[in-house]
């Protein structure tokens, strides 16, 4: 366990180290792909402009957050804020959303009205770059999601992975656009490739938001952790009388598991509560980091008669 609760103390500092790194990342991609916009008319490069000034934003919010939350007054907050990390997960949709719709009206009217791209060389560079720092970006965050659950965490591995695919699949299609500049149809490369890029936006915005809108309504835990629970009251089956019910939640990165369980009232309280403490630690040890609660209920009396 002292393994574990290392990992876990040292889970902020390596959030907030993987989010530094991602936003000086973001704001130098925003350099460069600017500077290759302005020397360019292509709309997939444009597009990726600003879609590199939305994740840069929702990078900066994130990591302010992380921030706000530990620094949160325990007074004000029992619970602390942890589902601030829910509402800036939901602030990243709504960029990313946003981009999505402006990147889908210029693509559509660059379809009725086709353009030569030009410039676009170095911006096949620069997507081919940046599609393997944001592939990179995302497995290390996937990694830490491994040893701690955060919304926020979540939500940036979402959005770096979505970067990959979008860089890479704007890179394939700039690059096919000037292999076949010279072709009528080549024309509409551009566009349509960026629209392909907005179907990928969008359903990496519907995946963040699935699991954010669960955490903010105080949904249950997913059912592979339940079972984990479950497995822990039946190895401690003996400790208690009857099972009454389970509520859990999440808030940001925080687990908590309430268990409603009836004991012999003629045990003494000491021993009841050392058969609540080996109940909480088990199920503490299954799920790393949870805030367990056992509340303990005397049996209901049998009817009369």
């Amino acid at each position: 366990m002292s393994g574990v609760a290392h990992a876990h103390a040292a889970g902020p500092t390596e959030r907030d180290r993987g989010l530094r790194v991602a936003l000086a990342a973001c704001l130098f991609d925003v350099l460069l792909t600017g500077t290759v916009a302005f020397h360019s008319n292509s709309l997939v490069i444009l597009g990726d402009l600003l879609k590199e000034c939305g994740d840069g934003a929702a990078v900066l919010a994130a990591l302010l957050t992380l921030r706000a939350v530990r620094r949160a007054p325990a007074h004000k907050y029992a619970y602390g804020i942890g589902k601030l990390e829910n509402l800036v997960s939901m602030s990243i949709v709504v960029l990313m959303t946003a981009s999505a719709v402006g990147i889908a009206g210029q693509a559509f009217y660059h379809l009725r009205h086709p353009v030569v791209p030009h410039g676009t060389l170095p911006g096949i560079v620069v997507f081919a770059f940046y599609s393997m720092v944001a592939l990179a970006i995302g497995l290390r965050n996937r990694r830490m999601l491994r040893t701690q659950h955060s919304p926020i965490i979540a939500s940036q591995a979402a959005l770096w992975f979505s970067k990959s695919a979008f860089d890479g699949l704007m890179g394939l299609s700039l690059a096919a656009a000037l292999a076949w500049s010279g072709t009528t149809w080549g024309l509409y490369l551009d566009p349509l490739a960026s629209l392909v890029g907005v179907a990928f936006m969008l359903r990496s915005a519907w995946a963040i938001a699935s699991e954010s809108v669960g955490d903010l309504l105080d949904a249950a835990l997913e059912e592979t952790l339940q079972i984990r629970i479950l497995r822990c009251l039946a190895t401690h089956f003996d400790d208690y009388e009857m099972f009454h019910e389970i509520r859990t939640r999440r808030s940001g990165s925080r687990i908590y598991v309430e268990l409603f369980l009836d004991f012999d009232p003629g045990l003494p309280m000491r021993t009841v509560r050392e058969r609540i403490e080996g109940i909480r630690k088990s199920v503490v040890e299954s799920i790393p980091g949870a805030d367990v609660t056992v509340i303990p209920h005397e049996p209901s009396p049998l009817p009369a008669g």
